[in-house]
């Protein structure tokens, strides 16, 4: 990846100097007008290489959209609205201004809004995946007590608990940490209890988790 952000940071150089060469051998009238847009025109390649340099293919996107698609557009359509307006030689600063600034604008905004919708779902994602984890984590710890089981019955009763946890949801959005820790407990008491065979006290905690699934799957 690195020699990849060098790869980019050398094409993008060679652009902008090719992109000055053109213009400052082309254009022999500069006007006030006209620096606006040769400065936009450059504005246009170096957004394209700093995000080329800061995400190439390591762009990450959620609801796969990525942020490249609207860095390319406004480099692109800046780029092409800067060398019709140097190449017409337009002269009203005030259309060039305010045209360069709604372009600028729109870009930053498409680009916040793209950001802040990505973080969301990372946050999401992660948090989705917090959940699945620790309810994979309870069915592991269930799993290994019954491996370890000898006793049938006893290992009915422990097989109800882990069917009662595996069938717990993930997709969540109320805070489960209370559930979830005392769904954990129980679980540490069960094999608290098998280890010392104490068999006789298995039932309340596995009708705790019974219960305490329940309760969560019932979260919104």
């Amino acid at each position: 990846m690195k020699n990849n952000k060098i790869l980019f940071g050398i094409i993008g150089i060679i652009a902008l100097i090719l992109v000055n060469v053109v213009v400052f051998v082309s254009v022999k009238d500069f006007t006030t007008a006209r620096w606006i847009n040769i400065g936009c025109l450059n504005l246009s390649v170096m957004v394209t290489l700093f995000f080329s340099i800061m995400f190439g293919k390591t762009e990450y996107k959620f609801m796969n959209y990525s942020r490249l698609p609207i860095v390319g557009s406004y480099s692109t359509i800046t780029f092409i609205i800067s060398t019709l307006f140097i190449i017409c030689n337009l002269k009203n600063i005030t259309i060039t201004i305010v045209t360069q600034v709604i372009l600028l604008g729109l870009f930053i905004i498409i680009l916040a809004s793209n950001t802040i919708a990505n973080n969301s779902a990372e946050t999401s994602l992660n948090e989705d995946k917090r959940k699945y984890n620790k309810v994979n984590d309870m069915c592991s710890r269930l799993d290994m007590i019954l491996k370890t089981v000898t006793n049938k019955e006893v290992y009915k009763k422990i097989e109800k608990a882990y069917d009662d946890v595996k069938s717990s949801k993930v997709n969540i959005n109320e805070d489960t940490t209370q559930v979830d820790n005392d769904i954990l407990q129980a679980i540490a008491i069960i094999e608290y209890n098998i280890q010392n065979g104490a068999y006789n006290l298995l039932d309340e905690q596995v009708n705790k988790i019974h219960n305490l699934v329940i309760k969560r799957n019932q979260m919104n």
